[in-house]
C-alpha cells in the first residue's frame, strides 16, 4: 500500500482532467480592461474588501476556464475578474503544474482581494479524480487514499479547497451515496475546517451526513427563468442544508452575451436569468440564499465593461453603500 500511495502522489503532480469545454472558441477580445480602477484602490479599499468577504453576504461564485495567469490577455487572469468575486473555481486542465505567472495571479487574488480559489473535479469514478485503473483500482476501499492525495495537492498549490462536479450516474463509483459520503468525510478530515468543499451538479444525491462536511451546494440552474423552478431546486435539498449554502448558477458558455435567457417577470420587468437568480430568494427559508454563480465566467471578459452581468448580480445581492 505504501507503494500505491507513492504512485498517487507522483501522479497528482502531473495529472489533469481534460474537459471538452476547453476546446471551445473563446469570445474575441484581448484588451486588458480596468473598470474597477476608476475607484481609487488604497490600502483601506483592499482592507474593506477583505473584511466584506469575511462578513455575511450573498456570494459571487464562478467557474473559470482557460486560466493562464494573463499571459496572452487579461481574459486569462483571475485578477481581471471583479474584485468582489468571493469564490473562483478553476475549470479544466490548468489547475496543476502552475507557471510563475499563475502562482503570482493566484496569490494576488487570495491575499490582496480575499478571493477564495479552488478547483473542480468530476466525482464519477477515481479516474475522474485523477487516478486511472493502472494506478489505483476503482473501489470504495481506495477512497481514503484518493482523498489524502487530493488534500495534499490542495495544500501544495495553495488552493482554498475543492469543488466536486457530481453528475455521476449508473454504475459510477460515487453514484453510490455511501461512497460519496465517504469521500466528503475523508476530504474534510484531511483538509481541516478552514478549506472549502463544494458540491455542484446532482446536489440532491448527497446525504444528510455528506452535507455536514461540505460548505456549499451549487445548483446548475442553467437557463432557468421561472422563480418557481428555482424554488424547486431549493425544495429538493432544504431538509439537508441551510439556504445560505445554496448557490444557483447560470451557464455563460452558452449565454455570456445576454446574461442568461431573457424573460419578463410577473411585474413586467425584462431581465436576464442571472439577474433573476440574483433577485430570487427561497420561500419558507430561514435566511437568504448563498448566492449566484456562473459557468465559464471568463467568457464575460469580452463585454465592455468587462463582466458586466456578474457585476450587476453582485450589486443586486449586496448593494454598495453610497457615502
Amino acid at each position: 500500500m505504501k507503494h500505491i500511495f507513492k504512485y498517487l502522489l507522483f501522479f497528482m503532480v502531473g495529472c489533469f482532467v481534460v474537459s471538452s469545454c476547453e476546446d471551445m472558441t473563446m469570445p474575441e477580445k484581448i484588451t486588458i480592461q480596468d473598470v474597477e480602477n476608476r475607484i481609487e484602490k488604497t490600502p483601506e479599499y483592499y482592507a474593506n474588501l477583505r473584511a466584506y468577504k469575511k462578513a455575511e453576504h450573498q456570494l459571487a461564485f464562478g467557474w473559470f476556464g482557460f486560466w493562464n495567469g494573463g499571459t496572452t490577455s487579461g481574459r486569462g487572469a483571475l485578477a481581471a475578474a471583479p474584485d468582489s468575486m468571493d469564490i473562483i473555481s478553476i475549470w479544466g486542465p490548468t489547475k496543476y503544474n502552475l507557471s510563475d505567472r499563475q502562482k503570482e495571479d493566484l496569490r494576488y487574488v487570495q491575499e490582496v482581494l480575499g478571493t477564495k480559489v479552488i478547483f473542480t473535479l468530476f466525482s464519477h469514478n477515481l479516474v475522474n479524480l485523477g487516478f486511472p485503473p493502472d494506478v489505483l483500482e476503482n473501489t470504495a476501499e481506495n477512497i481514503p487514499y484518493v482523498a489524502r492525495a487530493l488534500a495534499d495537492s490542495i495544500q501544495k498549490y495553495g488552493y482554498d479547497g475543492i469543488d466536486f462536479d457530481h453528475e455521476c450516474s449508473g454504475n459510477d463509483l460515487f453514484y453510490n451515496s455511501t461512497n460519496m459520503t465517504t469521500l466528503l468525510r475523508c476530504m474534510r478530515e484531511y483538509l481541516g475546517p478552514d478549506k472549502l468543499i463544494i458540491v455542484d451538479g446532482h446536489i440532491s444525491y448527497i446525504t444528510e451526513e455528506g452535507w455536514k462536511y461540505a460548505d456549499y451546494a451549487v445548483s446548475q440552474a442553467y437557463g432557468t427563468q421561472n422563480p418557481s423552478k428555482l424554488q424547486g431546486r431549493w425544495d429538493s435539498v432544504k431538509k439537508r442544508i441551510r439556504p445560505q449554502q445554496l448557490i444557483v448558477a447560470e451557464n455563460f458558455e452558452a449565454y455570456w452575451e445576454t446574461g442568461g435567457t431573457n424573460y419578463v417577470d410577473q411585474y413586467g420587468n425584462k431581465m436576464s436569468s442571472l439577474e433573476g437568480m440574483a433577485r430570487w430568494q427561497p420561500e419558507d427559508a430561514n435566511g437568504p440564499k448563498g448566492g449566484v454563480g456562473v459557468f465559464h465566467m471568463e467568457y464575460e471578459y469580452a463585454h465592455n465593461p468587462d463582466y458586466k452581468f456578474m457585476r450587476q448580480a453582485i450589486q443586486i445581492m449586496n448593494p454598495a453603500v453610497k457615502p
